[in-house]
């Protein structure tokens, strides 16, 4: 452990460490520390026998551990800043991977990065040994405190370089990855914790981390990306990274450029220049950059703004992706657009001619009461759900209506043809007074740049959009200059949306959308629940529970790892237990219960999914489902089990909770997100959260925001009254009847409140009372 003045996170470092009974040795390099850290350590030593000491002056953490490694006696080790942690059982877990795998020299596992003050917590973004070398030329994906090795490797390696000053951890591990690449390990556990905090190396020293990244990869590899340097960029744009006293933003970049010229690739050089403008000698500060190596959401964040230009080209804007060479790049937009998108007179192509009359003014027009829904009308996802409930709620109320179907381009199977009767494929739009968008915003952007404002004039728009958090992202707020109205599906996104609404004078109605079930009880009753379980291989007297997500929609909001690790707690298993170095206390229940995890299957490779399955596997219990499933087949799954699981971060509607209350679930979810407007009543088991900042880059336009990090604890405890509950029916069928899950009132309100006519009535009501006031 090497150690400098680390004294506020010492003692929680020491313990974390000594928790282990696996831990036979731990050996301090301390580097003169002057805050009382060596002093304590010499005051634990006296309580702790496994506590060594070495005291004395080196040349950086690289120095300090070829120290350490020098005197230590142990044949496997592993190293622990002083300000990181062991989780329970790491130790326990990789020493036994490696007896059980003696061909591995090292082994490594997941981590996660922390900061209590501000309740953030991150995973790393950690990748199988499969990556191989390869895998880091994008980042380093090894988590440096889950690292176990054997002291052979060491030996075999050398020492660390003591060259590099922040990058000879990652050195160490591509020379290992070099020299061993079929002898490194894996396990899907939490192995390490970084603690994030101002004085780390990473914080400090933020542009000489991203130099010696950058040629420490151009070493490995002959050349490097430019990757860290565009990042560095960001974070001094952000705040994160500092300049030396009197030096502008941009002339460090200049500088970090020039010193990394031999390294990088010369066209990612020379983008780099480009981009953040450093050939112009005036620029001082950085302006955003039009950049491919932005982190996303930058496709979507270009369609608003573009959208934005193509309405108001004086509009500067100043968020993260605007593009760079404003002037120009506006002025050229609105040329090639100008009679596409309607903005002039088709007799006005001067550069003087001004923009004209969008049509978009909330009046009366000669077109007939009705609504034209656009959206995604054949996809199989949640917001392509959402168009299709809108459509047939408003056919229950007897509004005229039209679908005006756009591809959103996400891959998801288009199977659901239901609406292709009511498809209008008019391209100036539908026949109808109202529009109805249920897209996300910067969709809605991108229907607009590919199809015109013509959808738009004499009619009056209304927008559904979709959001998660409690701020509505600054970016998006030019796209209220194209609708008349806003419809949120609940409280929660109305409360996003509401200073921006009044400010720009676009009236606000929480709206509620319909999740009716068609004759829900077929896909809950005892013939179709057997069976059904029997083809899910699911057992007949287990108590399950299911939880179905989009792993496409964001892993880190939908949080489906806490289901399976609450799911364990909850039910611990013996074997389970030691691999967490628990103690062996099972629960009654323990054999008896079951977790079902639904979702598509992923477009793309995602890390954080192949980490739950291969903890899934762990666990015969837990049965995991990659499927396009047809609604019915999706609900007579729902229905077959016995709760419903949502330890999300946020949601902006929550319709997987919403059905399974329809179906008689007791439905167990965090407290936070749109399904607080209906996760009430006896089904219902709020789980507690604490409000926490969003990590940076982690979900689209959210960084500055906030969602709701659950209680494991509480959901654990949720989770075994209900598991006690429903078992006792399972064993009596008497008392199954008289059960609160299948009380007909109890369904009834839950099935009311998102029937078909109930919100038709509301779209209705609200409908009317427009078309009387445009009159």
């Amino acid at each position: 452990m090497p150690c400098r003045n680390a004294r506020p996170f010492l003692k929680k470092a020491v313990e974390s460490v000594l928790q282990h009974q696996e831990c036979l040795e731990l050996l301090v390099a301390d580097g003169e520390s002057t805050d009382g850290s060596l002093e304590d350590l010499e005051n634990w030593r006296k309580h702790d026998s496994r506590i060594r000491i070495v005291s004395r002056s080196d040349s950086g953490p690289a120095n300090a551990l070829n120290q350490a490694f020098r005197a230590a006696r142990g044949t496997l080790i592993g190293w622990l800043n002083a300000d990181d942690l062991y989780p329970k059982g790491a130790l326990s877990r990789g020493v036994a991977a490696l007896d059980a795998h003696p061909e591995w020299l090292m082994l490594y596992g997941e981590g996660d990065k922390f900061n209590n003050a501000r309740g953030l917590q991150q995973r790393y973004p950690t990748l199988p040994p499969s990556a191989g070398m390869e895998g880091f030329r994008s980042h380093c994906f090894i988590c440096q405190p889950a690292v176990l090795f054997r002291r052979s490797m060491g030996v075999l390696l050398g020492p660390f370089d003591e060259r590099w000053k922040t990058s000879f951890d990652a050195d160490y591990w591509l020379r290992a990855f070099e020299a061993f690449p079929h002898r490194i390990g894996y396990i899907p556990h939490i192995q390490g914790r970084i603690r994030l905090h101002e004085d780390t190396i990473t914080n400090t020293q933020r542009s000489r981390v991203a130099l010696e990244a950058t040629e420490l990869i151009a070493r490995h590899f002959g050349s490097a990306p430019a990757t860290r340097l565009h990042n560095l960029g960001l974070e001094l744009q952000l705040g994160l990274a500092e300049t030396k006293p009197g030096q502008s933003q941009a002339e460090l970049l200049r500088e970090m450029a020039d010193q990394a010229e031999l390294w990088l690739d010369p066209k990612a050089l020379e983008s780099f220049r480009h981009v953040w403008k450093l050939n112009d000698e005036h620029q001082g500060t950085l302006n955003a950059p039009n950049s491919p190596t932005q982190s996303k959401p930058e496709p979507e964040q270009r369609f608003a703004l573009q959208l934005l230009q193509a309405l108001h080209p004086q509009f500067h804007p100043s968020a993260p992706g605007a593009p760079l060479e404003r002037e120009t790049r506006w002025k050229q937009l609105i040329a090639n657009n100008q009679q596409r998108y309607g903005l002039l007179n088709k007799d006005e192509t001067s550069a003087s001619a001004k923009p004209v009359t969008t049509g978009f003014q909330p009046r009366r027009s000669h077109r007939p009461f009705g609504v034209n829904l656009i959206g995604h009308g054949f996809e199989v996802f949640g917001i392509g759900e959402d168009i299709r409930m809108a459509a047939r709620a408003l056919q229950a109320a007897d509004v005229p209506c039209c679908v005006i179907h756009h591809p959103a381009g996400n891959g998801a199977a288009c199977t659901d043809r239901s609406l292709e009767p009511l498809l209008c494929s008019d391209p100036n739009g539908g026949p109808y007074a109202f529009n109805l968008v249920c897209m996300a915003a910067p969709i809605q952007a991108r229907w607009l740049l590919q199809e015109g404002f013509d959808p738009l004039r004499e009619r009056y728009t209304i927008a559904a959009w979709p959001w998660e958090t409690r701020q509505w992202p600054k970016v998006w707020e030019p796209l209220l200059e194209v609708v008349n109205e806003l419809w949120p599906s609940s409280t929660f996104t109305a409360q996003a949306l509401q200073a921006p609404a009044a400010q720009a004078n676009v009236p606000l109605q929480v709206m509620p959308m319909s999740a009716e079930i068609p004759e829900p009880d077929r896909f809950c009753s005892p013939s179709t629940r057997h069976p059904t379980r029997d083809h899910l291989g699911l057992p007949s007297d287990a108590v399950v529970f299911v939880y179905s997500f989009d792993l496409n929609s964001t892993a880190i909001r939908k949080n489906p790892m806490a289901a399976l690790e609450s799911f364990q707690q909850a039910f611990p298993l013996p074997q389970l237990l030691s691999s967490k170095g628990l103690s062996p206390n099972t629960h009654p229940l323990s054999e008896r219960v079951a977790l079902l995890i639904k979702t598509f299957p992923p477009r793309n490779v995602n890390p954080e999914w192949n980490w739950l399955q291969l903890r899934a596997q762990e666990d015969p219990r837990i049965h995991v489902l990659e499927a396009h499933l047809e609604r019915d087949a999706l609900l007579a799954m729902f229905g077959c089990c016995d709760a419903f699981l949502s330890l999300h971060r946020s949601e902006g509607f929550g319709r997987g909770m919403a059905e399974a209350l329809q179906l008689g679930l007791d439905v167990i979810a965090t407290e936070y997100g749109g399904n607080t407007d209906f996760c009430d009543g006896p089904l219902s088991h709020p789980v507690r959260c604490k409000e926490v900042p969003i990590p940076r880059g982690a979900y689209p336009c959210a960084d500055g925001h906030c969602w709701g990090e659950p209680d494991l604890d509480h959901a654990a405890q949720l989770m075994q009254e209900v598991a006690e509950r429903r078992q006792k029916l399972i064993n009596d069928p008497d008392a199954a009847a008289a059960d609160i899950s299948r009380d007909p009132s109890v369904l009834a309100t839950y099935r009311k409140r998102f029937a078909l006519a109930t919100v038709g009535a509301r779209y209705k009501t609200r409908l009317e009372e427009l078309w009387n006031r445009l009159a």
